[in-house]
């Protein structure tokens, strides 16, 4: 049987046909057993991610069992996806690059470290093929950590134990997905995972599977029930022990409404270098498969958490990151597997063992054939009551279930982009600096906006625009692993995504781009307020016509990319961030989470040039971008690097790298104004404690430091910052924070100082006693407006002006000029207010702008690149 399978896979390779699901061999039991095997691989790199798929379309089938046909020394983990499409016609492809799944995607099952085959309860199986399923295709992933050795081909897979009868409960994995930054020589680091659940029918969970690569030490689940509030242990495992879906000492249900956890936790003292979340053997992730089964007829089989407890963060017990006694037997047999020493089950602890030669779930069941006539069955509800109480209420096109605003955690955008190898300074050799925060918030202005938004800018009447995702928001499953929708068939926003605000005291003006964008990102307003945005749903880039008061709908200028096609040739993009116009209408765009470049256009949007790095260390993910004009550069967020990149707007060639310590790993935007570079990273950890987002200044024209922060103070403080904009010289900053939803307004402690002696100096004059609010709303300071002090000083001048000329008159009468018709006299005001000169100049015009003083950088200097990198404090 072997010999003919494998003809066949090389007749079907010669032909590049994704293969008909093999037919099974007859099992004892009344099923079949069908071979899934690799094609004859040839892994042409390290750490090569390599699939292969079959089409299963023809027959609803239910696997009961799992058996894998390869070792932990060749294959570092195995992955059963079952998809509603196929990336790829081949029979194998590089699905690290290309992606797994086309539309609709769920894991059936993970294998690593040499873990025994498992063998589901009675009545329970994953279904797949028919009509009653989207999954149509079975594709196996296997991660090679090595290639191997010449002339070698793989033929790795696993045997699955299929039965076409249907079961009374189908199985599904909930996976949950934690990040971090691991910081070198730390013992303790941890990542966790948190949210809210929501299921049409209750999950019953019944085992579980830990995944960490060399540096995970212990994964622990928690359940937190909606109705009891009682934290429940769920699981606790050890990553380098064979990583099986271990039994739980009984089934816990799960229930829309509650809290579902996962904490892992990483020892670094070992390591000389950060460590980030990421795809390879040298990066770490912290996973934690939870297997379930639940109603056949309405459950789901696949659920994905990657929010990260900021909303229950005392959720973790003091012995979350506990490990597990030291298992030398199994620690030997995650290495190497069965060398026939194994006896069976392996105790490791009074709650915990493991049979090394087959997974059975019979501690966890009993032996009958029906998984509830051993446990309690929790109490059995109306179906339509059930949903009334916990269904998902979606609006149209979401993407995220409703979830309760009491336990509901904001998703913020975690791609693979994440997924990068990178290095730090070393946290015992970098010092950070304290520096002032002079800006307060605005108290007019309301932060508060009921989406994510990911945008915001200034027109040119000082108004705000904001670029928000209406009922959407980005999660780990709102794209495929081919980087598309991974639901094409949702439609545009129907919604108004596109909000004009009022700068003063945030009251709405205007709306715009109803059903135009699937998932918004950056925002751009040129010098005639024309509109750039971005849509990484899309993979598209738009200029449209200003949004103001009256405007009644927006018109496409101009539309670059293909609509939904993800991709790195000419005229496409791959989940495109930011754009920066320069007065001549050329323009620039940050293609920023695929393909990490950026590309310069024409006025009429043809492509002049493009670049994805300017030293030997590329970009990844340029997030925001701004132009500097005395200096001719275009300057970029360089997110997951953590720094500013800047580039010559002409020619691209790198001229500038500010990279500080105070960035920590990451920085999300930029923007420059009066002189003035400002930045925003994102939320990390230091020494095992987290470290809040924060914005700099930093001196382009002199000492090319920073000079002073904002949103470092408790009442300023930041989320996860998304992106900036600026009034003039920085007399206002906005900031887009995705989590908690706002749009937060700083501006500075002298602004709002000023403004106060302002307003009494106003109320002195006019009636001391008197505390009128209708003159109070008259003069409404904008602080971040120069125009508005202007008026008020001048509304000021008036009542002065009138007692300067009434006591003017008196003393004129007291020396008798006014009756002497022949005599002339200049009216002094200078020396009547106790000035002994005239004041001459009147009111000095204000400088917008800083001097170009001798502490501008040299922009003819012979240097290709000055960088600004700062070692130490």
């Amino acid at each position: 049987m072997e010999k003919v399978l494998v003809l066949a896979m090389v007749f079907c390779a010669c032909n590049g046909l994704i293969r008909k699901l093999p037919v099974g061999e007859p099992t004892t039991n009344g099923g079949s057993n069908i071979k899934l095997r690799m094609p004859g691989i040839i892994p042409q790199k390290n750490d090569d991610y390599l699939c292969t798929a079959f089409d299963a379309r023809d027959e609803q089938l239910y696997i009961t069992q799992y058996k894998i046909e390869g070792s932990a020394e060749r294959a570092h983990h195995m992955l059963l996806y079952g998809c509603s499409d196929v990336p790829s016609t081949e029979m194998s492809w590089d699905c690290g690059h290309h992606g797994v799944c086309s539309g609709s995607s769920s894991i059936m099952f993970a294998w690593a470290k040499n873990a025994p085959p498992t063998s589901l309860p009675p009545s329970v199986g994953f279904r797949f093929g028919g009509t009653q399923t989207s999954v149509k295709y079975l594709v196996l992933q296997i991660h090679y950590a090595h290639t191997l050795p010449p002339g070698e081909k793989d033929y790795s897979g696993m045997d699955i134990d299929v039965t076409s009868e249907e079961q009374k409960y189908i199985a599904g994995i909930f996976l949950l997905i934690g990040g971090a930054v691991i910081p070198p020589f730390m013992p303790k680091v941890h990542a966790d995972a948190c949210c809210t659940v929501n299921v049409p029918a209750p999950l019953h969970l019944f085992a579980y599977r830990t995944h960490a690569h060399a540096l995970g030490r212990v994964i622990t689940g928690y359940k937190l029930g909606q109705m009891n509030r009682q934290i429940e242990e769920i699981a606790r495992g050890n990553p380098q022990w064979p990583q099986a879906f271990y039994g739980m000492p009984h089934v816990f249900d799960l229930e829309s409404g509650d809290i579902i956890a996962a904490r892992c936790t990483y020892d670094s003292t070992s390591k000389n270098e950060t460590t980030y979340m990421g795809s390879t053997a040298g990066d770490e992730m912290c996973n934690l498969y939870l297997m379930y089964y639940t109603d056949a007829k309405i459950g789901t089989s696949y659920q994905i958490c990657t929010d990260q407890c900021s909303r229950v963060p005392t959720l973790f017990p003091l012995d979350s990151d506990e490990p597990l006694p030291p298992n030398p037997l199994l620690e030997e047999h995650a290495l190497h597997g069965s060398h026939g020493q194994e006896n069976g089950t392996v105790v490791i602890s009074n709650k915990m063992s493991i049979n090394l030669e087959q997974l059975e779930y019979n501690n966890v069941f009993g032996t009958t054939d029906d998984p509830h006539k051993t446990i309690p069955e929790p109490e059995k509800k109306d179906q339509m009551e059930y949903l009334a109480n916990h269904g998902g209420h979606r609006k149209p096109g979401s993407l995220l279930p409703a979830q309760d605003d009491q336990f509901s955690n904001h998703v913020e955008e975690i791609t693979q982009t994440h997924f990068e190898t990178k290095t730090t300074l070393r946290p015992e050799i970098t010092q950070i600096k304290t520096y002032s925060d002079k800006y307060v918030a605005d108290s007019k202005w309301l932060s508060t906006i009921q989406s994510q938004p990911s945008a915001v800018a200034i027109d040119s009447m000082g108004n705000i625009v904001v670029f928000h995702r209406a009922d959407r928001a980005w999660g780990f499953n709102t794209f495929g692993f081919d980087n598309r929708l991974a639901d094409p068939s949702i439609g545009p926003i129907e919604e108004a995504t596109i909000i004009l605000f009022d700068h003063i005291d945030s009251q709405v003006i205007n709306k715009g781009g109803q059903k135009m964008f699937y998932l918004p990102h950056g925002l751009t307003i040129d010098d005639d307020d024309c509109l750039w945005v971005t849509d990484v749903g899309a993979h598209q880039v738009f200029k449209l016509t200003p949004l103001r008061k009256n405007t009644n709908g927006l018109q496409i200028l101009l539309e670059l990319g293909k609509k939904l096609e993800p991709g790195s040739g000419d005229g496409e993009f791959c989940k495109p961030t930011s754009v920066a116009v320069l007065p001549s209408g050329e323009f620039f765009v940050a293609d920023g989470y695929c393909n990490s470049r950026v590309i310069k256009y024409t006025k009429a949007g043809i492509k002049i040039s493009e670049w994805k790095a300017g030293t030997t260390s590329p970009m990844s993910v340029p997030h925001s971008l701004t132009l500097v004009p005395e200096r001719e550069m275009v300057c970029v967020a360089d997110r997951e690097n953590g720094r500013i990149q800047c580039f010559s707007i002409n020619d691209g060639r790198l001229q500038m790298i500010l990279k500080f310590p105070e960035f920590r790993t990451s920085l999300y935007a930029v923007a420059y104004t009066g002189g003035n570079m400002y930045a925003v990273n994102g939320p990390s950890s230091s020494n095992g404690k987290a470290v809040p987002a924060e914005g700099f200044i930093i001196d382009m024209k002199g000492s090319g430091e920073i000079v002073s922060v904002f949103g470092s103070k408790a009442s300023t403080h930041l989320g996860t910052p998304h992106a900036l904009a600026l009034g003039p010289n920085g007399s206002s900053i906005y900031i887009a924070d995705i989590s908690p939803y706002r749009v937060l307004k700083l501006i500075p402690e002298e602004a709002v100082g000023m403004a106060s002696n302002l307003i009494k100096t106003k109320e002195s004059i006019q009636n001391p006693a008197s505390k009128s609010s209708s003159i109070e709303h008259l003069i409404d300071l904008d602080v971040s407006s120069f125009s508005t002090s202007m008026i008020i000083l001048s509304i000021l001048a008036v009542p002065l002006l009138v007692i300067i000329i009434v006591v003017s008159i008196i003393r004129l009468r007291q020396r008798g000029c006014c009756s002497d018709s022949k005599r002339t006299a200049k009216l002094d005001l200078g020396s009547l207010l106790g000035h002994r000169d005239p004041i001459r100049g009147g009111f000095e015009k204000l400088a917008m702008e800083d001097s170009d003083g001798e502490g501008e950088l040299d922009s003819d200097s012979d240097a290709d690149v000055v960088e600004f990198t700062k070692a130490s404090a």
